[in-house]
C-alpha cells in the first residue's frame, strides 16, 4: 500500500486480493461486479467503482479435478451440510445460525473442514462453542487439511454448503460449486458478503440466497426435505456452470482487459 500511496503507476487498480475499499486515495479503481459491488454501494469505496459483467471472480481449475458420481443412494443416509473456509469466519454469528439449520433439519450432520483443525487444541475450542449452543457433537465431523485434490474429493461427502457471515467464502464457495455442491448464502451489505451471492445468481441459482438469518434457516429446511431435487441439481451442476458465461476464462479475461483499457485510454 505504500508503493501505491506514492503513485506507482498512472493509473492504478484494485482487484482480487481484497474484497473492498484499500482506502489509498492513489488508488483509483476497483473492479466489482453487479452483486457484490451494487448500484449505490459507491459512497463504500475511496476508488471509482468499474463493474465486470456476470461475476468478479471466474473459476477456472487447474487441474481436471473428477466430478462424483452422485447416486440415488448418498453416502451417508442423513444429510451433510459443510464448511470448507478459514475457521476465522467461523464467527459466533455463524455458528448461532448453522446451530438452528441443524436444529431444524433433524438428523442433519455438520462438517467442518479448515487448516486449524488440524490442530486437536482448535477442535476443543470450536466443540464447546457449538455445545454451548446446543448442538449435539456427535452431529459434528471436524477435518484437519489435505491436499487440493483430496479436499476437492471430499466435497461427494457433502450435500449442502453452509456459507459463513458476514465474511462469505470465495474460493471456497466456487470450488463447492464445481463438485456439485450448492451453496446456501446470507447476501449482507459489503462486498465481501456478498462473493457467494453473487456466484449463485451467476449461476442461476438465486433461490438459494438469503436476505436475512431467517431466511438462510427456511431455505436450509426446504432444500434439505427434498432429497430428490438436491439430487438433481448435484449431477447438473458442472455442466450447468461449463455453460455459463461466468465460468469461462477467456471471456472473463477480455471482461477484465476491456475494463483496464477504458479507463486507460
Amino acid at each position: 500500500m505504500q508503493m501505491f500511496a506514492q503513485r506507482a503507476a498512472p493509473v492504478q487498480m484494485s482487484y482480487l486480493g481484497y474484497p473492498g475499499s484499500t482506502g489509498v486515495p492513489n488508488m483509483d479503481f476497483v473492479l466489482g461486479a453487479n452483486v457484490v459491488t451494487p448500484n449505490g454501494s459507491e459512497a463504500l469505496y475511496n476508488e471509482q467503482v468499474l463493474r465486470l459483467p456476470n461475476t468478479v471472480f471466474c473459476y477456472a481449475p487447474e487441474q481436471d479435478y473428477a466430478f462424483p458420481a452422485y447416486t440415488p443412494e448418498p453416502a451417508t443416509p442423513s444429510l451433510t451440510f459443510g464448511a470448507f473456509n478459514e475457521s476465522s469466519k467461523f464467527t459466533t454469528k455463524t455458528l448461532k445460525l448453522w446451530a438452528r439449520v441443524l436444529a431444524e433439519v433433524p438428523g442433519s450432520r455438520l462438517v467442518l473442514k479448515a487448516p486449524t483443525f488440524m490442530d486437536a487444541a482448535a477442535r476443543v475450542v470450536f466443540a464447546n462453542r457449538l455445545k454451548a449452543l446446543g448442538v449435539d457433537l456427535d452431529r459434528v465431523e471436524f477435518r484437519a487439511p489435505v491436499s487440493e485434490a483430496e479436499t476437492m474429493a471430499e466435497y461427494e461427502d457433502i450435500d449442502i454448503a453452509l456459507d459463513p457471515v458476514p465474511y462469505n467464502g470465495d474460493v471456497s464457495t466456487l470450488q463447492a460449486m464445481w463438485m456439485g455442491v450448492p451453496v446456501l448464502t446470507k447476501c449482507g451489505q459489503t462486498f465481501a458478503s456478498r462473493m457467494s451471492a453473487s456466484a449463485m445468481q451467476a449461476a442461476g441459482l438465486s433461490d438459494w440466497i438469503a436476505e436475512d438469518d431467517q431466511a438462510y434457516i427456511a431455505i436450509a429446511k426446504k432444500m434439505a426435505s427434498d432429497r430428490l431435487a438436491l439430487l438433481v441439481l448435484k449431477q447438473g451442476m458442472r455442466a450447468r456452470l461449463q455453460s455459463l458465461p461466468a465460468w469461462n476464462a477467456v471471456t472473463h479475461t477480455r471482461a477484465v482487459e476491456a475494463a483496464w483499457m477504458t479507463r486507460m485510454l
